[in-house]
């Protein structure tokens, strides 16, 4: 029997935000904490979870998010990565409009092929047709293997990766609440922006332009060094966005620099040398598998143009960031020598072999998405 004490000041909250009044970031994070641990009817906790992403979340309400999704985070994953040089994190919020090809996913692995120490966080599809999960599962990475063995890869083969709702967490109450929805909430938004292995370096895209600002905010709040956060438009479909980098028209970006210092501005492919594309080169296909398997040929080279361009044009951003290269342009051209060279899908495999624990399945996995 819950106290009735707590149902009803839990119910205050909720009308607070259906009357749109802000919370504090105290309050939220409470209120998360009571939602990943069931202390609250699950009709109240849906009302809660509705009603913070209707009213539109400020940056302390999403801070708090994120500080009770780290909490539960660090009780099921309390692992961090002891690399060379400091990890990033590439991410993307998902719940964007346009929904394109796993970018972030392909992204991740092209920076680590570059030279960059790279743990990359994912969920399977929750707002569109596959999640960074379904990628690297589709690219015969186990997603099952032990939290030692992801950080591990990450520190030898410089790329990891580790599944949010994975089955050694899905007793976790945000497994639990995440299996449940199919509609973007504010934990899509937070959960990213957890920092799932210690980072302090993170690229994490958003869906709407109106979170650019805020997001980096948080992430300053939360303690990461280094931030970029960016919402790309497409100019064929104005007041539709990609939470990527994108070449089918301006993006605009906030980033994080050392001194706390938030800088805004906006990327165009031709700042990277690169030419604008319609959307409809970079969209979705239909299934995971097909995602995967484009994705696949771009990173072994077996493909040219539009979609190649994306992830060249994230992955550059990425050594920029970490500064690796002074420009987008001269990330772009390391970028494309990793594909052209064999680096890019030498290092898929190498992920395959370091964190799985019978790599011969996975190895044929991958293999077979890119036979002709």
């Amino acid at each position: 029997m819950h106290d009735e004490d707590k149902l009803r000041a839990f119910g205050r909250l909720v009308v607070k935000l259906q009357q749109r009044e802000d919370l504090s970031r105290d309050e939220v994070r409470e209120a998360y904490r009571q939602i990943w641990r069931n202390e609250q009817p699950e009709l109240h906790q849906g009302a809660f979870i509705a009603a913070l992403r209707a009213k539109g979340e400020t940056q302390a309400e999403l801070t708090g998010v994120v500080e009770a999704f780290q909490d539960e985070w660090r009780l099921w994953f309390p692992h961090t990565v002891n690399s060379p040089e400091p990890p990033l994190s590439i991410a993307g919020v998902g719940m964007d409009a346009l929904k394109t090809i796993n970018v972030s996913s392909g992204a991740a692995v092209l920076a680590a092929a570059c030279g960059l120490y790279v743990h990359k966080p994912g969920a399977p599809a929750l707002t569109g047709v596959s999640g960074a999960a379904d990628m690297f599962a589709h690219w015969g990475v186990d997603l099952d293997a032990p939290g030692e063995a992801q950080v591990k890869s990450t520190e030898t083969c410089r790329l990891g990766f580790t599944s949010v709702v994975g089955r050694a967490f899905m007793t976790s109450g945000f497994a639990r609440v995440i299996s449940q929805i199919r509609i973007g909430t504010s934990f899509h938004i937070g959960g990213p922006l957890v920092r799932h292995v210690g980072e302090r370096h993170k690229i994490a895209g958003v869906p709407e332009p109106r979170l650019v600002r805020i997001v980096c905010e948080v992430m300053r709040d939360l303690g990461y060094e280094r931030a970029l956060v960016p919402c790309a438009a497409s100019t064929a479909h104005p007041g539709r966005y990609l939470d990527e980098i994108g070449n089918v028209g301006p993006t605009h970006v906030a980033e994080l620099l050392p001194n706390g210092e938030i800088r805004e501005y906006t990327i165009r492919p031709e700042d990277a040398g690169l030419h604008e594309a319609p959307f409809e080169a970079i969209a979705s296909r239909g299934t995971a598998e097909e995602n995967a398997r484009v994705l696949a040929r771009a990173l072994a080279g077996k493909l040219e143009g539009p979609i190649v361009d994306v992830l060249l044009l994230n992955a550059a951003a990425s050594l920029k960031l970490m500064g690796k290269v002074d420009s987008l342009t001269e990330g772009v051209a390391r970028a494309r020598r990793a594909i052209q060279e064999g680096h890019a899908i030498h290092q898929l495999r190498a992920l395959v072999e370091t964190q799985n624990r019978e790599p011969t399945a996975g190895r044929a996995k991958l293999e077979s998405l890119l036979s002709d």
